[in-house]
This record gives structure tokens, sequence and C-alpha cells, in this order.
């Protein structure tokens, strides 16, 4: 655990972390790197597997290789998870590409679709697609992700 939040990677907030099924839109660094102590394994399994990506605010695409394990940090806003006991653990990015905001806005609903595939109520899914179809910007688009 010799790693420290000063190799937090360079990214612009919020993000988006999606594998197949699963999407996790985090706000803050914080958010990005507290994970639930019973799912960190298999979350790091998948980044090795390289089933895990990220895309940012500035709309750059990343694959996730890994999660390093880190300090807990975030000040006071860290207490909630330091008392659930979660581990934080930065993410290990690679092959970083700008999209332009049409290629970003087709990544993002694919990250939509596949995480709705099996859902029963598909509401939310197609007003996000909705909504980020009709973004003008990056920021835009990421903010017609749904929040829950």
């Amino acid at each position: 655990m010799s790693q420290t939040t000063a190799d937090l990677p360079d990214i612009s907030y919020p993000v988006l972390c999606w594998r197949e099924g699963y999407i996790y839109l985090a706000a803050t660094p914080l958010e990005l790197c507290a994970h639930p102590r019973s799912m960190f394994e298999e979350t790091a399994q998948r980044a090795r597997a390289g089933e895990w990506h990220l895309v940012d605010a500035d709309g750059r695409s990343f694959d996730v290789l890994d999660f390093i394990r880190v300090r807990p940090f975030g000040g006071i806003r860290a207490i909630g998870p330091w008392l659930l006991r979660s581990i934080f653990a930065i993410p290990v990015l690679a092959n970083e590409a700008r999209l332009p905001l049409s290629e970003f806005k087709k990544t993002l609903i694919g990250a939509i679709r596949s995480r709705y595939q099996y859902d029963s109520d598909k509401a939310p899914a197609a007003r996000a697609i909705r909504l980020l179809q009709s973004a003008d910007s990056y920021a835009a688009a990421i903010d017609a992700l749904p929040k829950r």
C-alpha cells in the first residue's frame, strides 16, 4: 500500500466506470476509489481481465487495468466509507483516447444498454438515451446518465 493519493489519475469528474451489465457514475475521486470490501477482489480481477472501462467529463476513454490499494483519503467525507470498511483503491488507466462527442455519446449509450439489457424496467435507460442523443457537450452527455 505504498501508493498515495498523489497517484490519482489526471481525469475530469464526473467519470463513468462500466463493464458488461454494470455502470457506476463517480462525481469525485473518493467515490471512484472507495470500494465495498466484499466486492473489491472481484472488481480488481475483472479489471485485470480487461472488463472495466472509464470515460471522463473531457471526453476521454480509458481501459482500467487494475486497482491499486491506497490509504483512506478524503478527510471528513471519507468517514462513511471508512466506517463501512471500504477498501480505497486507485484505478490504473491505459489506452487513453480522446473521443469526438458523437463517439462519446455512442460509448455512453452502449454502457447504458449493457447495464439495462436484462432489467424489466427499461424506462431509466430510455430516458437517459433520449437525453444523451440531444446532448451538445461532454458535460451534458455525462449529466444525462441515470443517477441510480
